[in-house]
């Protein structure tokens, strides 16, 4: 009797125990953001974001930065991270689109490995070229392009950088030097050095130069101006009508997370986005907040990535 009356209370014991691990509130650590790009860039934008949706959700967000490979070497490494919600990757336009083009293998499949979770911003890049050069405005940039052939050289720190170069030197048919990094926060101090002529990048990283006088803006690549650069002029109303980009952010999970912990993620993060906090900080960078839901931005991942098919293939790049 005794035996039994034990065999009982432990198997209850262990029945109460599988039952709290398996309806533990999550998340009950903290989450880790893989940025796989340098520092200095998107990161930023994932610490400012998830700093705020902390506060809500009452766990902390670790970001780590992890570069190479165009983001495809950290992305290649969470795609086979546990789905347990504590992982997530910040995704771009170049991890989950380009790659596909830009690598005969990158090692994942950015729709089948991944669960997109919530889109931060989109992003358009700025064309800026050393003060010291005799290049005033959009016009005088292509004229001297075009009257010294491979003689110009530009930085690229990942795909947006670099497929935006491409399709500015076809579009205004120029040649120029391509120089690779492993980001554009690196590839800016060879252009501050004076070993580049001209970059098309992000405002975030690009704004300080451009205040002190170092660097000149010469246009903007998306067809909406940016709140911050009211004077910059689109290139697409300077002489290239078809010229038109801009890279996106985003938070993706492993494939198979649940969707009740992918659920919560999105609301927090969204809640953030519309923080008065957030918004002047993404401002200040020059992106712009996006709202999807997640099914709009699963789609809009799908999407994306028939765009970059077009788009690699009108910049002439080959697979590496």
């Amino acid at each position: 009797m005794n035996r039994r009356i034990l065999l009982q209370a432990f198997l209850a014991t262990q029945a109460g125990y599988i039952h709290a691990s398996e309806t533990e509130k999550y998340p009950s650590k903290p989450i880790k953001i893989t940025a796989p790009f340098a520092p200095g860039s998107s990161d930023l934008v994932a610490r400012k974001i998830s700093e705020v949706a902390a506060r809500n959700l009452g766990k902390p967000f670790i970001v780590e930065t992890r570069p190479g490979a165009q983001g495809t070497i950290a992305t290649k490494i969470l795609a086979g991270a546990s789905n347990d919600g504590y992982s997530l990757l910040l995704g771009t336009n170049s991890t989950h689109a380009a790659s596909q083009y830009l690598f005969k293998n990158p090692g994942y499949d950015p729709v089948k490995d991944f669960t997109p979770i919530v889109q931060f911003t989109i992003n358009p890049l700025l064309l800026v070229v050393r003060a010291d050069l005799p290049i005033q405005n959009f016009e005088e940039f292509i004229q001297y392009g075009r009257a010294h052939p491979g003689k110009m050289s530009y930085g690229a720190g990942n795909t947006g950088s670099l497929v935006c170069s491409q399709m500015l030197l076809k579009q205004g048919g120029m040649d120029a030097v391509g120089v690779n990094y492993q980001g554009n926060s690196q590839a800016i101090q060879d252009f501050i050095a004076g070993r580049l002529d001209f970059m098309v990048t992000d405002p975030l990283i690009i704004k300080p130069f451009i205040n002190s006088g170092k660097l000149r803006v010469l246009g903007i690549t998306s067809r909406q101006k940016l709140h911050n650069f009211p004077t910059v002029q689109p290139i697409a109303e300077m002489g290239l009508p078809q010229f038109e980009y801009s890279s996106w952010i985003g938070i993706f999970a492993p494939a198979g997370i649940k969707p009740e912990n992918a659920d919560l993620l999105h609301r927090e993060f969204s809640k953030a986005l519309k923080d008065p906090e957030v918004a002047a900080f993404l401002d200040g960078i020059g992106m712009i907040p996006v709202h999807k839901s997640r099914p709009e931005f699963s789609q809009f991942v799908r999407d994306q990535i028939k765009v970059w098919e077009k788009l690699t293939k009108d910049s002439a790049i080959l697979p590496a």
